[in-house]
This record gives C-alpha cells, structure tokens and sequence, in this order.
C-alpha cells in the first residue's frame, strides 16, 4: 500500500503502518483523553489522560494486529502466500497474495480473525478482575481493552463482505451451492445492504449530534462498500480466466535490446526513435534482465558510451517471471497485491513473451464483444470456478 513504513516483521510476514494510522492513533488518543477516560475516571491530572489514552490506543492497535496476523498464519498454513500486514485509518489489512480455493478454507481464515479479538477481550477482562476493578489507569486501560476487543470481534463478524462475517457467510454459501462466483455474488449483495444501512446510521448520527461517531461510521460503510464491489468485480473477472492461460493471453512479440550495446546507443538508437520507456535485456537468446528510464537516469550522461546496458539494467534474478501454462487469473491476484503492470513469461530461459494489463484487459472486452460465457469451452458452460 502506497504511503506505508516497514516497521519490522513477525514469523517472515512483513508488517507496515500506513501514514493514516498515525491520523487515527492521534484522533483516538484525543477522543479517550477528552471523553472516555475524562468521563470515567474524573479526577485525574491531564498528564494522566494523556499518557493512558496514548497507552490504550496503541495496544488496541497491537490487538488489531494480532487480529490480522490470525489470519496470515491460518492463510499459510493452508499453503496461501501472504506478503504483508498493514496497519491503516480502518484498522488493519493482511495481503493475502491468492484466494483460498475451498470454502473450508476461507471459512478457517476468516472465522480466526473475530475469535482472536474475542479471546483477547476475554484475556483483557480476567487480568482485569485478577488486579482488581478499582479506578488505576491499569485497571482503565484493561476495561478498555475488553470492552474494544469484544465489539470488535463482534463487528467483524457482521456480513458485510469483505468483512470477516461476510467471507464467513461466502464460504457457507460456496459450501452449499459449489460455486465460488454464486455465493460471491449474495455475499457482497448482503455486504452493500450492511454497507448502506452503517452510512445512513452515521448521517442519523451526525444530524443528532454525534459528528465524529457519524462521520467515523460512515467512511466505515463506505470502505465496506467499495470493498464489496471490488471483491465481486475479482471474481467475476477471475470466471472470465477460469480455464485461462498466460500464453494465451501474453504478447508475443515484447520489446527487447542485447546486453551488450552501450546506454549510448541504447538511448538514441532503441529508446528515442521507438519512445520506448523499458525494454527486456537478451543475451543470445536467454533473458537476463529489464532496463528502465530510471536506470538509465541513475548513470551520468557523460558515462553512458563507457556503460553497457548489462552494467545499467535490473537483473533477471530480481525479476517475477511467469511461464506460458500458469493460470491466468492465479497471476491477475499477484500482480493486483503487488502492484505490477507487466510480467515477463519465460520457457527454458527463453523470453517468450510479455505479460501486461492491457492484453487482459483487451481479452475480456474481446469475450464480451463476441458475447462468449464465462468458460472457456462453450460444451460446459456449468463448470464452476472454486
């Protein structure tokens, strides 16, 4: 996610905080200082607010994170790649690089997720009864705590597609129905109607009053519901793939120039004349790397007759390669979770060709102009994706 920081990484999984999360730490933090806290436990001194709400909004922000890191490690130990945890203004997000391919599984990941924030809530309540509930800034941030982690478990657990609640409702529906895109399609049609009826809650709200509440619950709905379109567009576009292959819909003639030309003659005999912006590096016929404008901007110009484009260019090593017979949409997730435009598509070191979002786009808009169905072979249009 653009505008993250790496903040270190648990069990391999990389963790990251999101610059609208310092937004929301500084809002909560304001919001139990002046109001939850203040109300109460009165009395305190303003250092003391202070110190307990900044306290209790960073280890609801580790619970969050406990949340999501539930679900990474119940999504690899069922064989799902997971890229990284963020921590953003809604919360938190695990970016899980495939969807799970049975409903069992989806059910697992999903259900982990409100069952850790109910049993961090359940922690939160008996140390705070082993301690004592007497009015000590402990004993707050412990009520705090129980009384978050429950409503957040049981909020998750709301079917509002893509929340938890809504990935468990899709999963009983894929179970029973045997079709992936059939129980999407309810889920995020029940995850809008929740999205809808959170906005019209937060505008009651702000018209009685409560403005930040209001406000706050109604980018929540909105978020669900963007979330929901978006999930229900994937799977639709992953039906359209669903017996689909990289080397069916690859470019087979990608832009390429030999490793051994200077950047000189690279810039003004291939890039300039062709306006290209990147270009593959071929040695005899094997790929061995990609060359940008960037990496040619990083040389000085007065070094580019010396400089080969092999000394200048990403090597092969750092790059994602596919193969002509991986599964096209397996490869759509990737490059949405990773953020990549295009993909070289090797066979036996061999560059064969180029993996882009334009052919994919192309391809889909070509099917729906020649109103072909979501399989590839007309003779079985009741196959299933999942």
């Amino acid at each position: 996610m653009p505008g993250s920081l790496r903040i270190g990484s648990i069990a391999g999984i990389n963790l990251y905080v999101h610059v609208s999360w310092l937004i929301i730490l500084v809002l909560l933090s304001w919001s139990l200082a002046t109001g939850w806290f203040a109300t109460l436990y009165p009395g305190w001194s303003p250092l003391t607010y202070w110190v307990v709400s900044i306290l209790a909004a960073l280890f609801l922000f580790v619970s969050v994170l406990l949340h999501e890191l539930s679900h990474s490690l119940v999504a690899r130990a069922r064989g799902l790649p997971v890229n990284s945890i963020v921590l953003f203004i809604f919360g938190g997000v695990s970016n899980i690089e495939q969807e799970p391919r049975r409903p069992g599984v989806e059910f697992q990941m999903a259900f982990v997720g409100p069952l850790t924030s109910l049993v961090l809530g359940g922690i939160s309540y008996l140390l705070l009864l082993a301690i004592g509930q007497g009015r000590s800034p402990l004993a707050a941030i412990l009520a705090y705590l129980a009384i978050s982690n429950v409503l957040l478990g049981i909020f998750n657990l709301l079917p509002g597609f893509p929340l938890d609640g809504g990935r468990v409702l899709r999963s009983i529906l894929w179970a029973t129905s045997g079709s992936l895109k059939t129980a999407t399609r309810i889920a995020t049609l029940v995850g809008q109607v929740v999205a809808y009826l959170l906005i019209l809650f937060g505008i009651w709200l702000l018209f009685s009053g409560s403005f930040l509440s209001g406000l706050w619950l109604g980018f929540i709905g909105w978020f669900l519901l963007n979330g929901s379109q978006a999930a229900n567009q994937r799977v639709q576009f992953e039906a359209v793939f669903a017996d689909t292959t990289v080397g069916e819909v690859m470019n087979t003639q990608p832009v390429t120039v030999p490793s051994n030309i200077s950047l000189q003659r690279l810039v003004y005999e291939y890039f300039l004349p062709h306006a290209w912006r990147h270009a593959f590096v071929i040695q005899i016929d094997q790929l061995v790397g990609l060359i940008t404008l960037g990496d040619i901007r990083h040389i000085p110009q007065e070094e580019w007759p010396q400089t080969l484009v092999a000394q200048a260019m990403v090597p092969r090593e750092r790059l994602h390669t596919l193969t002509p017979v991986q599964p096209l949409h397996q490869v759509l997730s990737v490059m949405v979770a990773q953020g990549i435009n295009q993909l070289p598509v090797i066979q036996d070191g061999s560059l064969v060709g180029v993996l882009n979002r334009e052919d994919i786009l192309r391809f889909v808009e070509i099917r729906r102009s020649l109103g072909l169905d979501n399989s590839r072979k007309t003779a079985a249009p009741s196959e299933h994706v999942g």
